[in-house]
């Protein structure tokens, strides 16, 4: 069974980063496989956190050693290229670990931050949303994933050739490409997806939150399935988990790290670390369509 929790920064006072060191330590000794940097609104769906995610993730991968960590992001309000840079670091450096959440919640608070020129009819966020993914994977995509060669009794750093422009152009973003970053280990870090949060997209999520009965449906579409749990309802989603229903819990409510600890000690680690997220989980590497262009 897969255990999964978000965390995120405290009121911000003078203690907020070391009570959240404090509380990765603990979600790293629970053994969590995956742990989301999202907070929940009153409604339950997920959020960005108070901090910007691909900020939080670099400096909190040093307390979560083991698990997936996940970047909640502002879908309608983040850049492609900025994202795509962000995560392919990130994922580097945790050795294939990264996974991004792009998130249309929170939307007035940032549209407050970033201005009116933001501002998006609501009829346009799910279209904005994905193509901010298929946008940033395009990016991700302008390197073939043996480019870097880093060979120094050569001197050779990369095969030109194996990096390319990609020429993406979306209803609202338009990219030439290429990132200048290598393509993540991953190919593409892991895409996470609060089915509370998008409805109607047309991109599947490697990994998808939500109900019993969204997770069911159509817009799982293949994912691993984790159900949106609380102390409450605890007992009733582990019973659907050994159903088959789903493959794993994701925590919520004010005592989700008690929850977490308890539920270890019932259940071993699914996953074993040291392998990527994608390996982990049994998915396959994204395969490159501008690769299969350039071989054609």
């Amino acid at each position: 069974m897969y255990l999964s929790i978000s965390i995120d920064v405290p009121a911000r006072d003078g203690t907020a980063f070391a009570q959240l060191g404090r509380l990765a330590d603990r979600v790293e000794g629970a053994a969590a496989d995956f742990v989301l940097l999202a907070r929940a609104n009153d409604g339950g769906a997920l959020e960005p956190g108070r901090l910007e995610a691909v900020v939080t993730l670099p400096w909190i991968t040093r307390r979560l050693a083991t698990p997936v960590v996940v970047a909640a992001l502002p879908a309608l309000h983040s850049v492609p290229f900025h994202i795509a840079r962000a995560l392919s670091a990130a994922d580097f450096l945790t050795g294939g670990r990264a996974g991004w959440m792009p998130l249309l919640g929170g939307g007035a608070r940032f549209d407050a931050a970033y201005g009116d020129v933001y501002h998006l009819p609501s009829a346009d966020a799910v279209a904005k949303h994905d193509d901010f993914i298929r946008a940033t994977r395009a990016l991700w995509d302008s390197w073939d994933q043996d480019a870097l060669i880093i060979d120094k009794a050569s001197g050779a750093y990369l095969d030109s050739a194996k990096v390319r422009r990609v020429d993406y152009r979306g209803p609202f973003f338009k990219t030439m490409g290429p990132l200048n970053a290598a393509r993540p280990p991953q190919g593409h870090p892991l895409l996470v997806r609060d089915l509370d949060d998008v409805a109607g997209s047309a991109i599947p999520a490697d990994v998808v939150l939500g109900g019993v009965d969204q997770v069911a449906g159509g817009d799982a579409r293949g994912a691993v399935r984790l159900l949106k749990t609380t102390a409450a309802t605890v007992a009733q989603a582990e019973a659907l988990v050994r159903e088959g229903r789903a493959e794993g819990l994701h925590l919520m409510g004010a005592d989700a790290i008690d929850l977490l600890e308890a539920l270890r000690l019932r259940h071993a680690r699914r996953s074993a670390p040291g392998a990527t997220a994608r390996a982990r989980l049994g998915l396959d590497m994204p395969a490159n369509p501008y690769s299969k262009k350039v071989t054609a």
